[in-house]
């Protein structure tokens, strides 16, 4: 696998093929730890095609869910509301011109009228896109040099600090990008040194945390955490965790998430052979991360979403078993990881991202209609069932 983002590869592979139906359904507030996942997929014409990479929800009765819409080989970002009785689509501010592969691949939310997303747009070029409460507007960021310009992770402290990562390719190399806004400029931030990849980022209080993988002499892929460590009026100097991978194979760190109490986690996997995943889940406690063994959930398997807050932590991606992917959805327990009940029962599905609010689980990501021949995408959208 090269390094390129598993998002945009995933967004790549599902954009060739034809359009399908997207989720829809009413989902009822609970208790995380007793929480049952229900799947829904709906008929609305407007969604049709829908590949949902991500979700917010700043209340239970107002959650976005947002990803890609499937035209032919083409995709165009996208994002549908949900205000508690119906998903509507909402218009974004997109450039014109021609199509390819474009999506949103993350968001944050700060308030109900204070929204980011960022994306790619025709698999160059940076997207951010802003909600200030009645409509979706275009950002501009700093120019990257080179091309495949991907961001995929947003986080911050309010919306004057905020953390975007992704990556750029340049003279045959891939490079991880930072990038970070102060309310009124935005700025490059050197990336930690060797980073391929920045997937993903979260605050550890005041200090951003990236994750994300680095290539090594030997072309295998090695998993980064790194925290910032200085103030932004000093040159960038990054603590970067020892996760203690194995060599000889890769290992892609894909998803973090911080608050408190519930500290920091981040998940991913490591590719063991041609056609065996392992999924790797890190918990950082006293200034450490440590690895947190995940029960054998029966066949290969990736994590590559994570979501913590004072009711709990749930990681989300999918399970390989005998050709056909089920979505996997775990909850951290005092004693490691459970696998959520409902996960996985409409397979075929992949899951992508997933949030908390108010002790429910939002999770999104992508089906397949069932009896198409060519692997037809459906959006796909699991909640704690009411």
């Amino acid at each position: 696998m090269t390094a390129r983002s598993v998002r945009m590869l995933a967004a790549i592979a599902l954009a060739a093929a034809a359009i399908g139906l997207s989720a829809v359904g009413v989902f009822a507030t609970g208790d995380l730890a007793s929480c049952t996942l229900t799947p829904s997929e709906g008929t609305s014409p407007d969604n049709v095609g829908t590949i949902l990479e991500t979700v917010v929800a700043p209340g239970a009765n107002d959650v976005w869910a947002m990803g890609s819409r499937v035209s032919g080989p083409a995709s165009t970002p996208w994002a549908q509301h949900w205000d508690g009785a119906a998903w509507t689509t909402a218009k974004l501010d997109l450039p014109t011109g021609p199509l390819s592969i474009s999506s949103i691949y993350d968001a944050k939310a700060f308030s109900p009228d204070d929204i980011w997303a960022v994306g790619s747009w025709m698999g160059d070029d940076p997207f951010v896109q802003h909600w200030n409460g009645t409509a979706w507007k275009a950002v501009q960021v700093p120019e990257l040099v080179g091309n495949e310009r991907i961001l995929t992770g947003i986080d911050g402290t309010g919306p004057n600090d905020i953390w975007v990562v992704g990556q750029r390719h340049d003279q045959g190399q891939e490079f991880g990008v930072v990038l970070h806004f102060d309310g009124k400029v935005w700025a490059q931030v050197a990336a930690p040194p060797g980073a391929a990849v920045l997937h993903d980022v979260a605050m550890l209080g005041s200090q951003p945390t990236v994750v994300g993988w680095s290539i090594g002499s030997d072309g295998f892929a090695q998993g980064i955490v790194a925290t910032l460590t200085t103030d932004l009026a000093a040159p960038p100097v990054w603590g970067v965790a020892d996760l203690g991978g194995s060599p000889n194979e890769n290992l892609f760190v894909l998803g973090i998430a911080a608050a408190s109490p519930g500290g920091a986690w981040a998940v991913g996997f490591s590719n063991d052979g041609p056609n065996r995943d392992t999924v790797h889940t890190y918990r950082r406690t006293n200034g450490a991360w440590q690895e947190v063994p995940v029960p054998d959930v029966g066949g290969s398997a990736r994590l590559v979403a994570v979501a913590t807050d004072a009711a709990g932590t749930v990681a989300v991606g999918q399970v390989l078993l005998n050709g056909i992917n089920r979505a996997l959805v775990l909850r951290a327990t005092d004693t490691g990881w459970e696998e959520v009940p409902g996960s996985g029962e409409n397979a075929p599905d992949t899951l992508s991202g997933v949030t908390l609010q108010d002790g429910n689980i939002w999770a999104v990501g992508r089906g397949v209609v069932t009896g198409a021949t060519y692997g037809v995408p459906s959006a796909r959208v699991y909640a704690c069932g009411g």
